[in-house]
């Protein structure tokens, strides 16, 4: 061998080595060069030329069949038959039902079952009891009352962002960022203790406070907006918070006019923003079971 073929020869592999590169074998036949920059729990992160600029891109691992380093190791990501047959059973579940953990400081319980009835569409139901706790507060607007809530609304999931790969969690039907339009509705009798003045025409004082009673319903629309995740197979966590209407009545009418006369600003399904205005707002963190 000459030395110019020998030359020629190094200077050949040493140009190779220089631009050699990670590949990337997708399930579906595509094979992408890049250099891989991390390779995750359920993702891999990789960057490619688009252009002529160096673009990052996230794929989930379901999606690989493989990748080759450039250095030599290679992965394999190939899905077993029981492991397909485990993400068709996750994306299978349908339905949910979660409980509001905030809920039980504020006096009351709720329960809500979901269940997806078209492709990013569910529909969202929620129940609850109000009178947990009567620790002798009757003044107060959360504790000492007694009844019911009840909503119901449809879950609109908002699009996934196309540069990045969602990963196998993410592509559940019940999971994203979300528009919930709901009606609330919410009924209550609220007990309340009352001490008279002193009397200057009798002298008399009152040493034992007059009990009464006035009964509550609230509606209200709310449009409220929240993502929802799983932690897991079967486990959801779920938080949102919205923005609506409502009006409340008081022993079946609006005495002194409804602006005028909100004296119970919470309202247990939502919270009015001040007692002479019918804006309201919500919030909820809830966890939940899919199945």
């Amino acid at each position: 061998m000459s030395l110019r073929t020998l030359f020629f020869a190094l200077a050949t592999v040493s140009v190779a080595a220089a631009f050699a590169q990670d590949s990337l074998f997708y399930s579906n036949g595509n094979v992408i060069v890049g250099q891989v920059e991390e390779i995750g729990i359920d993702v891999v992160k990789y960057r490619t030329n688009s252009d002529g600029r160096s673009v990052l891109i996230e794929v989930n691992k379901q999606d690989l069949s493989s990748l080759k380093l450039k250095g030599g190791q290679a992965y394999s990501f190939t899905s077993t038959g029981a492991d397909a047959q485990e993400n068709a059973a996750f994306l299978s579940r349908k339905h949910a039902l979660s409980v509001d953990v905030i809920a039980p400081a504020l006096n009351h319980l709720t329960i809500g079952y979901e269940q997806v009835i078209a492709p990013r569409m569910s529909l969202v139901a929620k129940v609850g009891y109000i009178g947990l706790w009567n620790p002798n507060r009757e003044s107060n607007d959360v504790y000492g009352n007694k009844g019911a809530l009840l909503s119901a609304g449809v879950k609109f999931i908002l699009p996934r962002s196309a540069k990045r790969t969602a990963a196998l969690g993410d592509t559940h039907p019940l999971a994203g960022w979300y528009l919930r339009p709901e009606l609330v509705f919410s009924t209550f009798k609220r007990t309340y203790s009352y001490y008279p003045p002193y009397n200057p025409y009798n002298n008399y004082y009152y040493y034992s406070p007059e009990t009464y009673s006035s009964d509550y319903t609230n509606a209200a629309v709310i449009l409220s907006i929240g993502r929802e995740l799983f932690l897991g197979e079967h486990i959801t966590f779920d938080i949102s918070g919205g923005l609506g209407y409502g009006m409340q009545w008081r022993d079946g009418n609006t005495e002194n006019g409804l602006y005028g006369y909100n004296d119970q600003q919470y309202a247990y399904t939502h919270t009015f923003l001040g007692n002479t205005a019918p804006l309201v707002v919500s919030g909820a963190l809830r966890f939940g079971y899919a199945f």
